[in-house]
């Protein structure tokens, strides 16, 4: 059995002890997700063990009073402070607060299928960044066995399934959001494997793990480009893929669930860099397992 509590205390919650710079943001997130991983590998208890038997692994959260809408009326309502935001999935899988380890006011969480840049995201993250001066980061976190790159890298390489999609407008909109991760992942697959890795067997769930990743780094590059229309460097824009099986947040393809520390990165600038991206994920000892495996 494991436990994840968060811990109401007595007092408001502090909004005031945020993190000054953006790499303090990175920080607190890598350790959070860390915590989570160290969590899930403890040694637990059954649920129903008898008495004095090990204890269920367990992660307490602490949580201001005021953080939970407790505070009392003399102190007001908490002031809107969240260090962070994180456009996640809409998958129900994908728990962002818990995968990160933080508590309430910590994340300004936006989701949506895919973790696309749809233009009422864009208009959420304009106004954390404009109104909320504790905002530090910008992270995209996709995830592994997404549902929404799975229908897009079909629709790529089945068309058919692409026109099938005329009639459901909202949903070919987020399919045509993913399109240039998927290319991008298609193409260095064929030159890094060779023109036939399209015959392998796992070739599709190679593109879609490859097209995760690099969704992910372009949605953060085009909020960086959104960041520089406001002028802010305060914000840093990063992003990283959370594993299903692992729950460690990352940018391979299948996070090491060994790896020392969890790793949020920063887009490339070019489209060299993302096409040296692609190839290196291609190229990666995973890629090459999930190719072959059918």
């Amino acid at each position: 059995m494991i436990e994840v509590v968060y811990r109401i205390g007595e007092g408001p919650q502090d909004a005031d002890g945020r993190p000054e710079t953006a790499e303090q943001a990175r920080a607190l997130l890598e350790q959070g997700n860390d915590a989570l991983v160290a969590l899930l590998a403890e040694p637990r208890s059954a649920a129903g063990s008898e008495p004095g038997a090990e204890g269920p692994a367990r992660r307490v959260i602490e949580v201001g009073a005021g953080g939970f809408g407790l505070s009392s009326p003399a102190e007001g309502v908490l002031r809107h402070a969240p260090f962070a935001a994180v456009l996640g999935c809409a998958d129900a899988r994908v728990p962002i607060e818990l995968i990160l380890g933080r508590a309430f006011n910590d994340l300004f969480v936006l989701r949506v299928a895919g973790n696309v840049l749809a233009q009422e995201i864009i208009g959420s993250i304009d106004y954390a960044i404009g109104n909320l001066p504790s905002m530090r980061l910008a992270v995209v976190l996709g995830h592994t066995k997404c549902g929404a790159v799975t229908a897009a890298v079909q629709a790529y390489l089945d068309p058919a399934q692409y026109l099938g999609l005329s009639a459901e407008h909202q949903l070919r909109s987020i399919v045509d959001h993913l399109f240039p991760a998927v290319r991008l992942g298609h193409a260095a697959l064929l030159e890094v494997a060779g023109a036939d890795a399209a015959t392998q067997p796992g070739f599709a769930g190679a593109l879609v793990e490859t097209s995760a990743v690099l969704n992910a780094a372009i949605q953060a590059a085009s909020l960086r480009s959104e960041l520089a229309s406001y002028d802010v460097e305060v914000v840093q824009p990063v992003y990283a893929v959370y594993d299903l099986t692992s729950h460690r947040i990352g940018t391979p393809v299948v996070i090491d669930p060994a790896a020392p520390a969890a790793r949020l990165a920063d887009p490339p600038a070019t489209a060299e860099g993302f096409a040296s991206l692609a190839r290196e994920l291609a190229a990666s000892s995973e890629v090459g397992a999930l190719l072959a495996a059918g």
